[in-house]
């Protein structure tokens, strides 16, 4: 038996390329991380509410979750907690441990690649893409779930992927491990004892005593949660959105079956295109390999169905006249965010996002005949060792992605519903459909010719995410100097101030500093009421006046390059 449990093939099993692609990795992301710059004291999207949490536990010793949170978020709050011992709390020490994580989740994914025989270039141009993704960089120099849940999760899998394949104990206890602090990070954590029982059913064979043990984690996992949610109802701890999601999905399943499918085909769509458009230089090498190999036959069926997913998808997109970015948070119009300032939405780039969505819409097609391909490969007859690892590694990979992504499907388009980073999860699991579909002595797809047009691709698409990812900490980092000199030299109160969504979060809706129980409650202390005598802006807004500039670093084209400082005219 292997009990070999360290998180990549080391020991006897490390190669030399392991190592150097790892280090490769390692040094991308410092790179990446120096030319944005981290550093700021100041909450960024949601971060300001679980931010409080860590502050909490820091000065008072108290657990608490303010009641914007919807997420469990418990190992989260430990993890920031680490790294905010040393100097006190601060949004730069939480940043640090999500970006620690980021690299983790990045290197992780390394090495899933490589427990599915993938060839070291394919193993490293997966993870790459995982860390030149705008949304996952943009995410990691934030204190949001996205993030550490990814980095947790593909800890827990990639161990229960190691235990199953060398049947390690060992391996197979820290990967339920991890899942529990996944699901102590997350509720969605839920679905990765759910995958294991799946392919440990399919590995095991169909008998009873192969279903209790394959599926007896996943009742832990749910007494696990089950028990959280109990602890936070009987200490007062529970969040007023705590679970919200589960509402949400509730409220739009009630609407009818009608409802259900739209909002269920067009997120799927949405989704598909996404992906497809993140991963898109490995679908590529792919697509070319497996097309090759395919008769006449099975190539005219693939571009029949491929063209009958076209019609479908513009017939979809086009009357209603829907670009990328579908929806929100992190992907706006012609950057990252969100842009949480009054009037001050970035301009759009229609073009471009045009260009995007075509692009996208061929690796959305190329997405869907992988998790096709993948879905006949667990049906397939065969019993041969190679057919039979194949079968319950890909169902392990499959049954994460489709549990996951059941519920995103049901939470409509809402404010509260359905947003772009909930993606980010599964990232590096359709990429495994397309290379674990590969037969083993065709796992190295990497093609000479094709390799200049993926190194082009990946250029553009890191430049975009580290020059958003700079811009979004640059602009916010220079309003929140704003900020602060309007409340500390103007001796401004943040009442007065319509400072953004982060700013009301960190200072209005904050227990102790609100005017009244109901405006936690409803939370409107987090929208601006018009009648507040400052505005922060990028631009100026009729019946205020300029009293301050403040200008910023900004690298994309076309966007903001300045915050205003506006006093309301009487």
């Amino acid at each position: 038996m292997n009990q070999n449990l360290l998180p990549l093939p080391l020991r006897n099993q490390l190669k030399t390329p392991d190592a150097i692609n790892i280090i490769v990795l390692i040094a991308t992301w410092i790179v990446m991380v120096i030319l944005v710059n981290p550093i700021g004291d100041f909450p960024l999207n949601d971060d300001w509410a679980y931010g409080r949490s860590v502050q909490s536990l820091i000065e008072k010793g108290d657990f608490q979750l303010s009641d914007w949170t919807a997420t469990n978020l418990f190992s989260q709050v430990l993890w920031g907690a680490l790294f905010c011992l040393p100097f006190g709390f601060s949004f730069t020490a939480l940043r640090f441990s999500t970006l620690i994580l980021g690299l983790i989740g990045v290197v992780t994914t390394y090495g899933l690649f490589r427990e599915i025989n993938t060839s070291y270039r394919i193993s490293l141009l997966g993870a790459l893409l995982v860390a030149i993704n705008p949304i996952y960089f943009e995410l990691s120099h934030t204190f949001m779930n996205d993030v550490p849940f990814f980095a947790f999760t593909t800890g827990s899998l990639y161990f229960l992927l190691r235990g199953l394949k060398y049947e390690s104990k060992i391996a197979i206890t820290f990967g339920f491990l991890m899942a529990g602090v996944a699901i102590l990070s997350r509720q969605a954590g839920l679905a990765i004892p759910l995958a294991f029982g799946c392919a440990y059913i399919i590995k095991k064979g169909f008998v009873i005593s192969n279903f209790v043990k394959g599926f007896s984690p996943t009742l832990i996992g749910i007494a696990l949660q089950l028990g959280y949610q109990k602890w936070l109802q009987l200490t007062m701890r529970s969040p007023q959105s705590y679970g919200d999601q589960i509402n949400t999905l509730v409220k739009e399943v009630s609407l009818g079956l009608s409802n259900v499918y739209f909002n269920y085909s067009q997120i799927t769509l949405f989704s598909l295109i996404y992906l497809g458009l993140f991963i898109l230089p490995l679908l590529i090498l792919s697509a070319f390999q497996n097309f090759n190999s395919y008769s006449n036959r099975k190539k005219t069926l693939l571009l029949l169905a491929t063209s009958f997913f076209f019609v479908v998808a513009l017939h979809r997109l086009i009357p209603r006249k829907l670009i990328m970015p579908f929806v929100g948070n992190i992907l706006v119009d012609f950057g990252l965010g969100p842009v949480g300032l009054i009037n001050s939405y970035l301009p759009q780039a229609p073009r471009i996002w045009i260009a995007a969505t075509a692009i996208g819409l061929v690796g959305a097609a190329l997405l869907l005949q992988n998790l096709f391909l993948a879905i006949g490969q667990i049906l397939a007859r065969g019993s041969s060792p190679e057919t039979l690892e194949k079968k319950w590694v890909t169902t392990l990979i499959l049954s994460f992605v489709a549990i996951y992504f059941f519920p995103l499907g049901l939470l409509g388009l809402t404010w509260q519903g359905f947003y772009d980073r909930y993606l980010i999860a599964l990232l590096p699991f359709v990429m495994m459909t397309a290379l674990v579909c590969q037969p083993k002595n065709r796992k190295n797809i990497i093609n000479s010719k094709l390799m200049p047009l993926i190194l082009i691709v990946m250029l553009i698409g890191s430049g975009f995410t580290i020059a958003g990812t700079h811009d979004y900490l640059s602009s916010n980092r220079v309003l929140w100097q704003a900020l602060n000199n309007l409340m500390q030299t103007s001796q401004i109160s943040p009442e007065r101030i319509n400072g953004g969504f982060e700013f009301r979060g960190w200072y209005l809706c904050n227990k102790k500093l609100r005017n009244s129980p109901d405006k936690y409650i409803n939370f409107s202390c987090l929208w601006e009421t018009g009648k507040e005598e400052y505005v922060m802006a990028f631009k100026p807004i009729d019946g205020y006046h300029e009293i301050k500039r403040y200008p910023f670093s900004s690298w994309m084209p076309f966007t903001q390059k300045n915050v205003l400082v506006l006093q309301k005219i009487k």
